[in-house]
């Protein structure tokens, strides 16, 4: 929805230059609006209404709050922001959406609250004057949001439960500053964060991990605020320590036992249907990408029914390739073929200049994984292009839902073996090897691996993590790679202290991946990618309602019967055509990553060989296996890839 942008200090140091440079550095997330307020010592407010603040002078400023717009909900100057309360008590700046805020305000008016406009960050405010901070479990959407309390003399700051919205800080020189993202913090502070957090570098660049396990950033001394977490800080004290505090977690104590099949299937498809239908709320034109998996397939299909088979408000938007074993346009075009729907579709190769990555890689702030970021960032450009300002995205579905977990299912037959029983995984077993056409004997044998595999990470992971990467040894730096290893969060998941244990090895995973290690990933290249664009990406999955009961499922309703998202492929019987309802095969949202590097040697060796590398890498290994590689004498090694990037966003953001 929007960029904000913040700074609090009792040394006289807002810079008026640098905090307006922060603000407009992130346009693009808000190119319809903007605002500031400053607040003096006598916490005294002044309105400002110059995108540069030509008019500003003051020595005695200790704190400001700017903001950019991107206008989706009440398009009038009633949704500015900054943003008061009638009683002038409370200011707000806010990014993202609160989808149910109609009903939040219907429920505020009865307790005697009036509203000027029809916004909902106006409801954030009058939420938070009547519930104080349990304001946020009555929030359903994405946010981060900072208000400054006038009356108690504080700033309250609060992160979304998945952290869909970002919300960076850091505390320099007696000061709280906190963004959207971290170039603007990068200018309020210049020179001050040159120095890369080495442990996620090596994370990312030996395991392709999104380096999501802690609150640390790539960059050292910028923290992210976790999600379903909140600060609140007293301005009246030292504003150089603070705590966040947990308001919202993942819970497996509420295990559904008094549902039977029937109902639990209908559940998920009333609730699917219900976060579709409270994230069509917008005033500006809505649109979905659609990959042919069963996550938009799901969505564009319940959209269906809720547009009563209107073609022309369904509008889907599909990114292909040349490649057709990364291809999942079959998918989608039966979904097209069988739904009514206006369809847009481009081609990946269409506009796949490499030379792109720089400006993709300035906007995600972080070395991206895999070429797949890439393609999501010409989904975003087309859906503008288009018209499209809100998406409906599938993202979260795989975590919760067992998506990830492919045949032979290892961890799956290792969890039933543990938690049902021999007779029960036999039965699973059989019902695997029908589907598959796989003998008994090779799916045991999988199982026994899987134990293998589990009880190494258990009881000595850094020798099976050192194993893991064992082939990838000799493309680094050697004292890089031994000051590292042992610090990795990969291999010691040692992750923070909000973390919830779980019984069974599936449900731990759905923990870990929503909560730690890819969704969080997949959210922050979705917002960058979204917003580089000015466009809103809704996420129908990520409904708390819907993910508090999926999560509460035991875990052979995320994989049964040789299917994964068993529950959910039950619950969209009737309305997913059957051949993409049952398809086996999980292709992803991939684009050709070799092609690409193929086709664009010459920029691809400049930066192997940068010197930036030096002291992380070791080029001329690298330069060897990429020539080997185009010269097809060895197999495509994505460590590669990872290098390429790397490199580019260490020379893009000067870090050492």
């Amino acid at each position: 929805m929007c960029g904000i942008t913040g700074h609090f200090s009792f040394e006289k140091s807002f810079n008026a230059r640098k905090f307006i440079a922060a603000n407009n550095i992130i346009k693009y997330r808000g190119p319809d609006d903007y605002g500031y307020i400053t607040i003096n010592t006598n916490f005294e407010i002044t309105e400002w209404k110059e995108e540069q603040l030509e008019n500003y002078s003051g020595n005695d400023t200790i704190g400001a709050f700017g903001f950019r717009r991107l206008s989706i909900i009440d398009l009038s100057k009633l949704g500015h922001q900054p943003m008061k309360d009638s009683t002038s008590n409370y200011w707000i700046i806010f990014n993202g959406e609160i989808y149910n805020y109609i009903e939040i305000r219907d429920e505020l008016k009865r307790k005697g609250y009036c509203f000027k406009s029809n916004s909902d960050t106006e409801v954030i405010l009058n939420a938070y004057d009547y519930w104080g901070s349990e304001c946020l479990h009555k929030f359903n959407g994405m946010w981060a949001f900072c208000i400054f309390d006038k009356k108690n003399k504080k700033i309250f700051c609060a992160r979304d439960r998945f952290g869909i919205k970002p919300f960076y800080y850091t505390f320099q020189n007696k000061s709280f500053s906190f963004a959207s993202e971290i170039k603007q913090l990068l200018e309020l502070f210049p020179s001050t964060f040159n120095r890369m957090n080495k442990r996620l570098a090596f994370d990312f660049l030996a395991f392709g991990s999104y380096g999501n396990e802690t609150s640390e950033t790539y960059f050292g001394g910028i923290i992210k605020l976790n999600a379903g977490c909140y600060l609140e800080i007293d301005l009246q004290n030292n504003i150089s320590k603070v705590k966040e505090k947990v308001w919202w977690n993942l819970s497996n104590i509420n295990n559904i036992n008094s549902l039977n099949n029937i109902e639990i299937f209908e559940k998920i498809a009333f609730l699917l249907e219900d976060s579709i239908k409270l994230r069509l709320r917008s005033d500006v034109p809505v649109g979905t990408p659609l990959s042919g998996g069963l996550d938009s397939s799901g969505i564009v299909s319940l959209l269906n029914n809720i547009y009563n088979g209107d073609a022309a408000k369904n509008k889907v938007f599909t990114i292909t390739s040349n490649d057709k074993t990364n291809d999942d346009t079959y998918y989608a075009n039966l979904i097209i073929d069988k739904i009514p729907v206006t369809s847009y579709i481009n081609k990946f190769e269409n506009n796949a200049n490499l030379e792109e990555l720089k400006k993709l890689i300035w906007h995600q702030e972080e070395p991206i994984q895999t070429a797949s970021i890439f393609g999501s960032w010409q989904l975003y450009d087309f859906l503008k292009n288009k018209g499209i300002t809100v998406a409906l995205d599938g993202q979260g579905a795989d975590e919760l839902m067992g998506g990830y977990n492919t045949y032979p299912f290892r961890k799956y037959l290792l969890d039933t073996l543990k938690t049902k029983g021999i007779t029960y995984y036999l039965g699973q077993v059989m019902k695997i090897s029908n589907v598959y056409n796989k003998s008994v004997s090779e799916i045991i044998r999988n199982t026994f691996i899987s134990f293998v595999i589990e009880s190494s990470k258990s009881f000595n992971p850094q020798y099976f993590y050192s194993m893991k990467i064992k082939d990838l040894k000799l493309f680094f730096n050697t004292d890089f790679l031994n000051h590292q290893l042992h610090k990795s969060k990969i291999i010691s998941k040692n992750y923070n202290s909000n973390s919830v244990k779980n019984s069974s090895i599936l449900k731990q995973e759905s923990y870990d991946l929503t909560r730690h290690t890819n969704l969080p990933g997949i959210l922050r290249q979705v917002d960058r990618n979204s917003m580089a664009f000015s466009v809103e990406s809704r996420l129908p999955f990520l409904d708390y309602r819907l993910v508090d009961f999926l999560y509460s499922l035991p875990a052979d309703y995320m994989i049964k019967n040789g299917f994964t998202k068993y529950a959910y492929r039950n619950s969209m019987k009737r309305v997913i055509p059957k051949e993409v309802l049952w398809r086996k095969s999980k292709i992803g949202f991939k684009m050709p990553e070799f092609d690409l590097l193929n086709k664009n040697k010459i920029f691809v060796m400049d930066h192997l060989l940068s010197n930036s590398n030096e002291n992380y890498l070791n080029k001329s290994i690298i330069e060897k296996e990429f020539k080997l590689m185009i010269s097809d004498k060895v197999m495509y090694n994505s460590i590669v890839w990872r290098a390429l990037c790397f490199s580019i966003w260490k020379k893009k953001f000067n870090l050492e």
